[in-house]
């Protein structure tokens, strides 16, 4: 609970939960996982609008996309203007192929729109966020997937091109994709594009201005990726986050208090990472403490080659069959990838969660779940189905001073098939529910398991015997008294049948109960289908799924999983459902159905659902079935609306609850939050919230007020949150906004290298106005050419963007403009980034007439080296000319392309030079005379092509 309290109101089910923002409490609603598609949803679907986001329903991994090479050279480039809103963005956009219909730059392209889209060449990939609605956008060409929203899109080889710099789209295709249309004009070579709704950019019309007077995307130029991965220390000064909480307020405590901290450092190689959290009279309730280290190529232990070792407050692995994961003080370590899974088997997913601060997960742009309240400073989703194939998951996090986060992560989902020869393992040994540190009075939370308290360990291991086959095998010791424990062992097969993967798995325990379990997944129809099929025979206790009820074992376990995109009117609308029938030992059957999605409607992300839930007992029958719709948007990227409605359809038709918050940012320090809670059952228990919210250097600082007109109750109070965090370059502590403590940080430090050597030397300039974009926050160097950035996370991998659009000499050569990040809790990664100025070198070939007149020579390859040797290459266009761009400073000499000369036979008349200075212009224009040796009667033709071209 945080502070200042506010009234809630009790649901009658227990499986609902609350949606509120922060400092906004009023009512509790059902679980997100639990909802779907209404009557209400639908109409909304038939009204005109922008076509649906919401997740698209993954499907299991295609056949690969092998993009076009050959179509990306030289003699395809056509140079495009690109106008939006009668606004020139540049006046060179680099395509190629048919001028009707070109190959565009995908990173290049959404760059100059200033949309949330990152491209990754090596990779083979696209993912980002369009839309106000923010609707997901993916290419995978290693999977076959590309799909904007719910809506699945066809590519071909011809559709698509790939450098080892950048990914190129046919316009045709892209339009399919993106929120726009092209118009091309070829005798103009221009693009117009037409916005089908509101692009980031259009909300900024003076950097609009700022491209189009540079007439190009200053990130343009590096595409690639810098990685960054600063190893492990022996020991580092700790990083920590805090929060302070206090007030005044007409209920007990009337005065409260309470704080969070949470604390991380390397520490003996590995990373350490603390946090503690008081009640509301500010003693301590609950701590945590974890050692850990990562490896994401798996380079732990030696031959084990582990990609996850923790010590401290861990989980155990969970069994396909018997245990499920469980926390408690001990060890765990990992061989399996970070970024894949098994379609059979369930996540959990568990990050920080501050107080005041709200959390929502989206599976394949479907709201599954959210909470609001912390447990033990952390959010939980338990128990979490995948869809087969690609799965992006995203984790929206929303603060009490209005800012919105969000952690995407993307789950390769198979059938848990191993290549011939390969093998992971997982291990875990904890004692159960129980923390490392506890306190005196509070004890742990009342366990769901047989016993709280005792040993527990499981180990899991998977064999690829064969690329179709896999072997799988378990065991788990678990305690059931202070004394006795049982133990469970588990082994199964992997494996594909007509298309479906399949899974199959036998259990035993050492008391003679038994279990045994069938696995379907595949595409039936264009849907995603998953049946799990479980029996339990003599008492076998299975923990897995929602359905486990450790007072009674389960008998029969049967789930039905369904992910499918039905289009209305124009609108895909992504649907999500799930079936599921246990029957007990004592006789009790118990039916769970949900059915839910989401999309979007007029620029608003719309969510609905139902939840289903029947009991039959021996003595009595229960019947439940629950409703919500869920609203959001970012309206003109200035206003943050949410709101959401709940209500009951059985036993009878009821309207529960309606929340409504709304976040504005009134400058870049200051924003305001309002929000009203209305119980539809209680009429006169309005509640309603207001804040004012202060973005300081050293921290935020949010006031806020809260009334209640059922009995007058009423709240004030404060909340201070910042970040202490060790700054190399100062050499001591300095005050932060959150963030270090709980998630990585960087110290960013841009200077201009003029001697090319990598390092800040005496006398070098540091550059100011590069931005840094992925954090909490946008921010950018200051005039020491500085920067830090807290709120990276602690996923297993991040990335921030450089942006050098508002530098006053733009004409630098950078590293790679992606930041690609290890992150880890407490650690600050130092980046140096060495920028060199450059110039642009204009070079002009010429052919001599037999009547002594010059002519350009078009197609021709030069090749420019640097005292160094590093060298740059360019083609003549059709009047001789070649532009060598972003140039670093020095001397070089123009040498024609060897291969070329040497076929052509062709050399210069007299060496070139061209000199590049520091002053942001051109270097030396050069021209040269190309002379042709005589060839041989073969090659005569050739020879006589090129000088006609030039003529």
């Amino acid at each position: 609970m945080r502070l200042p309290p506010v009234r809630s109101w009790k649901s009658p089910s227990p499986t609902t939960t609350r949606l509120r923002a922060s400092f906004l409490r009023p009512f509790k609603r059902p679980r997100w996982i639990t909802c779907s598609v209404p009557a209400a949803l639908v109409l909304l679907a038939a009204a005109p609008g922008q076509a649906a986001d919401g997740a698209a329903t993954t499907a299991p991994a295609g056949s690969a996309i092998q993009p076009r090479a050959d179509v990306i050279d030289p003699g395809n480039l056509v140079l495009f203007s690109v106008e939006l809103d009668q606004l020139t963005l540049t006046d060179g956009l680099a395509a190629y192929g048919d001028p009707t219909d070109p190959y565009l730059p995908v990173g290049e392209l959404t760059r100059l729109l200033e949309m949330d889209v990152d491209v990754l060449p090596a990779e083979g990939r696209v993912i980002g966020r369009v839309g106000e609605a923010r609707r997901s956008l993916i290419i995978d060409l290693k999977t076959g997937t590309a799909r904007e929203g719910a809506r699945a899109e066809a590519l071909s080889t011809d559709d698509i091109a790939v450098t080892p710099t950048e990914v190129y789209l046919r316009a045709s295709a892209a339009t399919r994709l993106l929120p726009m249309k092209f118009e091309i004009s070829v005798e103009a070579l221009s693009i117009k594009i037409i916005a089908q709704e509101p692009l980031p950019i259009q909300s900024r019309r003076e950097r609009m201005a700022r491209l189009r007077n540079l007439g190009t995307d200053p990130q343009a130029g590096a595409a690639e990726s810098l990685v960054v991965d600063p190893p492990y220390r022996a020991a580092s000064l700790p990083a920590f986050d805090v929060q302070l909480a206090t007030g005044v307020q007409t209920e007990d405590p009337q005065t409260p208090f309470r704080y969070d901290v949470r604390a991380a450092a390397d520490l003996a190689y590995g990373n350490f990472q603390g946090y503690l959290g008081s009640d509301e009279t500010g003693r301590p309730s609950s701590a945590r403490v974890l050692f850990e280290r990562r490896s994401l190529q798996g380079g732990l232990l030696g031959p084990l080659k582990a990609r996850v070792v923790s010590i401290g407050d861990v989980y155990t692995p969970a069994l396909s069959l018997g245990p499920r994961a469980v926390g408690g003080r001990g060890f765990s370590l990992s061989t399996v990838p970070l970024d894949e899974t098994n379609i059979f088997n369930r996540i959990d997913l568990r990050g920080e969660l501050p107080i005041g601060y709200d959390v929502e997960l989206y599976i394949n742009d479907v709201l599954r779940s959210g909470q609001n309240t912390p447990a033990k400073g952390r959010y939980e989703f338990l128990n979490v189905p995948l869809a087969p194939g690609v799965n992006v998951i995203r984790i929206v996090t929303y603060g009490p001073r209005g800012e919105r986060s969000e952690q995407t992560r993307i789950i390769n989902v198979g059938g848990g098939l191993l290549p011939r020869g390969r093998a992971t393992f997982e291990l875990g040994a904890v004692e159960q529910d129980r923390e490392v540190f506890t306190f005196d009075g509070l004890g742990s939370a009342p366990s769901t398991l047989e016993r709280a308290g005792g040993f527990r360990a499981v180990a899991a291991v998977n064999y690829g015997l064969t690329s179709f086959l896999t072997l799988s095998g378990g065991a788990a010791l678990v305690p059931i008294d202070e004394e006795k424990y049982r133990a469970a062992y588990n082994v199964g097969l992997r494996t594909s049948l007509l298309g479906f993967s399949t899974q199959v798995d036998l259990a035993a325990d050492d008391r003679g109960r038994t279990g045994a379990f069938i696995g379907l997944a595949g595409q039936v129809s264009g849907a995603s289908i998953v049946l799990r099929h479980a029996e339990f025979r003599r008492g076998f206790l299975d923990e897995n799924g929602p359905g486990f009820d450790r007072s009674r074992p389960t008998r029969q376990r049967t789930e039905l999983s369904v992910d499918a995109s039905v289009e209305l009117t124009g609108r895909i609308i992504p649907i999500s459902a799930r079936a599921a029938r246990y029957a007990y030992a004592d006789g009790t059957l118990n039916y769970l159905g949900s059915l839910r999605a989401s999309t979007s409607v007029a620029n608003v992300l719309v969510s609905s659902g139902f939840e289903y839930e029947r009991t039959d007992g021996r003595a009595s029958t229960y019947e439940r079935l629950t409703g919500y719709v869920a609203a959001s948007t970012f309206r003109d990227y200035a206003w943050q609306l949410r709101a959401a409605l709940d209500y009951d359809i059985l036993p009878e038709l009821t309207a529960r609850s309606l929340a409504i918050t709304a976040d504005r940012d009134i400058t870049d320090t200051w924003a305001v939050r309002l929000g009203v809670g209305q119980p539809l059952d209680d009429l006169e228990g309005t509640n309603f919230t207001v804040s004012s919210i202060h973005r300081l250097r050293m921290g935020d600082l949010a006031l806020s007020g809260d009334y209640n007109n059922r009995d007058n109750s009423w709240s004030l109070g404060a909340q201070l949150s910042f970040g202490l965090n060790y700054n190399p370059a100062a050499g001591g502590y300095q005050m932060t906004r959150p963030g270090p403590g709980s998630g990585g940080s960087v110290l960013f430090h841009a200077f201009l290298d003029e001697n090319a050597n990598g390092v800040f030397d005496p006398g070098e300039e540091p550059v100011k106005d590069v931005t840094l974009e992925g954090g909490l926050t946008r921010v950018k160097t200051g005039p020491d050419g500085r920067a830090f950035v807290s709120g990276i996370g602690a996923g297993p991998t991040a990335r921030l963007l450089v942006g050098l659009d508002q530098l006053e000499n733009p004409s630098v050569s950078t590293p790679p403009t992606t930041l690609d990040l290890r992150p880890r809790p407490g650690s600050t990664m130092e980046i140096a980034y060495p920028m060199q100025p450059t110039g642009d070198v204009m070079v002009r070939l010429i052919l001599r007439r037999p009547d002594g007149d010059p002519v350009g020579l078009a197609a021709a390859r030069l090749v420019l080296i640097g005292e160094k040797g590093r060298t740059y290459e360019a083609g003549t266009e059709f009047d001789g000319t070649a532009i060598f761009s972003g140039v670093p400073v020095g001397r070089y000499r123009v040498e024609l392309e060897p291969e070329q000369a040497r076929r052509l036979r062709m050399r210069l008349a007299a060496p070139l030079t061209a000199v590049v200075k520091n002053d942001g212009g051109f270097g030396t224009d050069v021209q040269g005379e190309v002379l042709f040796e005589p060839r041989p009667e073969d090659v005569e033709q050739t020879s006589s092509t090129l000088e006609d071209a030039a003529a």
